[in-house]
């Protein structure tokens, strides 16, 4: 993370709206002459593809006031087309390495895949987002072996946006686009006998951000510090099976959560915890497919009373995750996902309560028509002292329409809807809506 003090312009919003019809047909021609020239996908590569975008996004920092401080650039319901060039490839390794079909490898892959945002009318949100993807799954015998992980570098802007009164999901949402480091791994070692298993689970979650630091103060009141913060956590589930496609279980993870500290203070909201789980796993039916957890979190926080970003040092939290797919027919999905959880928050200092709450339905019309619904709710519940209660739903609809295995065009469209859950008049500004519409067109080699 940069530690720089020394004030630094943040780059100028215009609300020009540059011709963006020529872009976007260029950027297609350059997909049809690359489709034409990889008519034969190269051996080993198991996708390879390339997707345009163009959106209309009509509040980019999310925002229902300007700053408080008079000539910073304006913030509040700034809109702007949005170009976003996507390129995707996968490597199948296991050829390269000689291993057949009886290798105790059964995958080894490793993936790019990569957003580079162009914000046409804002353009200090503009940024490339770089996922590193790799994976590596291994059995032998009684035992399975499985790593996910996924590497992400953002190449934006290390200079930040100043903010008056704000949601906390309008800043998430511009941090999101910072220049930053982000790893995600799972791993996991299973054992299986005939009527039980055994798995040893660990994950990791890590932000780096590099945006530079401003005591928000003065010239710079409003200014947005992201700080780093990760989680870490291993365990042991000790699981029955139920049939062949139904078990439970329980287990226990011992994890931590960090907190880096803004230069000038030494509040922070690092902790460590335990956690017992119970769960059910598999398909209740041959069209239902559940993966459900549940357990108390333990959490003790590391710093004393003066340096502690929550009141108390012991707390105990209820940890909930679930996933749930119907497959309602042959051509009707849905998907329930669900997550609460309590994590660190970016802008340092606090602790808060996050919540997630999912819903999809996906329809074919046709082979070559899909479509899908969804309304997804999030919460922030912030830790006193910090008084905050933050939540996002967003009502998502999409059209996809497949010309061939090559080619596909998009149409979707999101209302996003920032709510304040404390008073308005005491706590003003923390709301706001967006409405994001998307035109795409893939295509795959």
């Amino acid at each position: 993370m940069s530690s720089a003090l020394s004030p630094l312009p943040l780059s100028t919003t215009s609300n020009r709206r540059p011709a963006r019809l020529p872009r976007l047909l260029a950027l297609a021609a350059t997909v049809g002459l690359a489709s034409s020239a990889f008519a034969a996908k190269p051996a080993g590569l198991t996708e390879l593809s390339v997707t345009v975008k163009e959106t209309y996004d009509s509040n980019v920092y999310g925002a229902e006031l300007n700053p408080t401080l008079a000539g910073l650039p304006e913030i509040a319901e700034v809109s702007s087309w949005v170009t976003v060039v996507s390129p995707k490839a996968v490597l199948n390794l296991r050829p390269f390495l000689g291993l057949g079909d009886d290798s105790a490898v059964t995958a080894f892959t490793l993936g790019y895949a990569a957003d580079y945002a162009f914000y046409h009318s804002a353009s200090s949100e503009t940024n490339q987002r770089h996922n590193f993807s790799q994976q590596l799954k291994t059995k032998s015998g009684a035992v399975t072996f499985a790593l996910d992980n996924t590497f992400t570098y953002v190449d934006g802007k290390s200079a930040t946006a100043q903010y008056g009164p704000l949601n906390a999901y309008g800043t998430a949402t511009s941090r999101e686009r910072k220049e930053q480091f982000q790893d995600r791994a799972k791993l996991q070692l299973r054992y299986d006998a005939d009527a039980w298993f055994v798995r040893a689970v660990a994950h990791v979650l890590y932000y780096d951000l590099q945006t530079r630091f401003h005591q928000p103060t003065g010239s710079l009141t409003g200014y947005q510090n992201y700080i780093d913060r990760q989680d870490l956590n291993a365990g042991v589930d000790v699981g029955a099976k139920l049939n062949k496609d139904v078990a439970v279980w329980a287990g226990y993870r011992y994890g931590a959560q960090g907190q880096d500290n803004l230069p000038w203070s030494q509040v922070d909201s690092a902790s460590k915890y335990s956690r017992l789980l119970v769960g059910v796993e598999g398909k209740l039916a041959p069209w239902l497919k559940v993966d459900l957890q549940a357990g108390p979190d333990f959490r003790s926080f590391d710093n004393a009373a003066a340096t502690r970003g929550i009141a108390e040092k012991n707390h105990t939290w209820l940890y909930t995750e679930a996933s749930v797919t119907a497959e309602l027919s042959a051509n009707d999905s849905l998907v329930l996902a669900h997550k609460i959880w309590n994590f660190v928050s970016s802008t340092g200092v606090s602790s808060y309560r996050d919540s997630t709450y999912g819903l999809t339905y996906r329809h074919k019309f046709s082979p070559s028509l899909s479509g899908h619904l969804g309304v997804r709710i999030l919460g922030s519940d912030y830790a006193l002292p910090t008084v905050r209660k933050d939540w996002f739903h967003t009502y998502s609809a999409g059209l996809r329409y497949d010309f061939d295995k090559a080619w596909a065009l998009t149409v979707d469209y999101a209302r996003n809807e920032a709510r304040n859950k404390l008073d308005h008049a005491a706590f003003p500004g923390r709301t706001y809506a967006q409405d994001l519409l998307t035109f795409g067109l893939r295509a795959a080699f």
